[in-house]
């Protein structure tokens, strides 16, 4: 082999070694990463589990209040009324024991919707006591649905 030929053999190589270093070193803009998955913890369950519940038992509140409202408008009118209809949130602050101390709206369909929803919250009052002994702040989510005319669809 000639001189020539040996330094662009050694030259190739030098360069391939830092393109290979480089790959290593510095991954391609087109490689992603994984993404970050968050670990859930049994105390995270268990917190999603109790806002769950408590969820559940407000939107049968909600529903209760809901029957009551047109039970007694149809008494008074004569015929099935349209009842408010949609989304809410709110935050209540329940104590340790079970008992909300507040609810706030924090979004809802409509003014009378949003009426419902905190007496919904409150009728329901006490709730389970909070996981872990301490008060807790949490957001309530509810929908009520379209309703069926009259009592009962009748």
């Amino acid at each position: 082999m000639t001189r020539k030929a040996i330094a662009a053999l050694s030259l190739i190589t030098l360069l391939s070694g830092c393109a290979i270093s480089n790959v290593s070193t510095s991954p391609s803009p087109l490689v992603q990463a994984e993404p970050h998955t968050p670990t859930i913890t049994s105390q995270d369950r268990i917190l999603r589990s109790y806002m769950m519940q408590v969820n559940q038992i407000v939107a049968g509140q909600v529903g209760r209040i809901r029957a009551e409202k047109e039970r007694a408008a149809m008494e008074k009118e004569g015929h099935p009324v349209a009842l408010p209809t949609g989304a809410c949130r709110a935050v209540a602050v329940i104590l340790a024991n079970g008992t909300v101390v507040r609810a706030e709206l924090a979004g809802c369909a409509s003014e009378a919707l949003g009426k419902i929803e905190l007496a919904a919250i409150h009728a329901a009052s006490p709730l389970p006591p909070t996981p872990f002994g301490h008060n807790a702040s949490i957001t309530l989510r509810t929908v009520a649905p379209n309703p069926t005319p009259g009592i009962g669809g009748q």
